[in-house]
């Protein structure tokens, strides 16, 4: 596998990554079928962007009726650094309204872009909001919110691939690694 140079370390390859996605979907779609869910179907819901890869990996094992929506909701606006207060740039095409959702995340870090989203569909008339993460970056929390399932826990570091980027870049790299932010400075794409 070839490392990109802005990679320091690769923490989770390819092939662990799908492992823990199907074990996450089977767990969860197990869960869901204890469950009071309206119309059978829960809604997933995927943070754009950085979800695509894991909300894809997760969807196939997914065995519980399931529709899916997606948000736009910016916090990072392309540095190294969690802006103030999230904005929502795109919402949901649907009422949430008596609904059973799972947000389907890339990553927790601060928690604030989760924690005004679940809030948010809350306050919309869900049912319940489970969340499902591939990293959870506990050492990042900045508010008291935690995944319902996480694939990873990860070190307070920045990290790439795997949906995460780096100046809306490197999303696509297979695996997810730590960022080697030294290069960040001079580096030219």
């Amino acid at each position: 596998m070839n490392k990109h140079p802005l990679v320091k370390e690769i923490l989770h390859n390819e092939t662990e990554i799908d492992k823990r996605s199907k074990e996450l979907a089977e767990e969860i779609s197990e869960y869901y079928r204890g469950q009071e869910v309206k119309e059978n179907a829960v809604v997933l819901i995927g943070l754009l962007k950085g979800c695509i890869p894991f909300m894809a990996n997760f969807l196939k094992y997914m065995t519980y009726e399931c529709m899916t929506e997606y948000m736009v909701v910016s916090s990072y606006l392309g540095g190294t650094k969690q802006s103030e207060e999230p904005k929502i740039n795109l919402d949901l095409d649907i009422s949430v309204k008596g609904r059973s959702i799972l947000i389907v995340e890339d990553i927790i870090d601060s928690g604030n872009t989760l924690d005004y989203v679940k809030k948010y569909l809350l306050f919309k008339g869900a049912r319940d909001v489970k969340v499902v993460t591939l990293l959870d970056k506990p050492e990042g929390r900045q508010v008291p919110i935690e995944a319902d399932w996480y694939g990873f826990s990860v070190k307070n570091e920045f990290l790439i691939g795997f949906g995460l980027d780096y100046q809306e870049r490197l999303r696509n790299l297979p695996y997810v690694a730590v960022c080697d932010t030294s290069k960040l400075k001079d580096w030219k794409w």
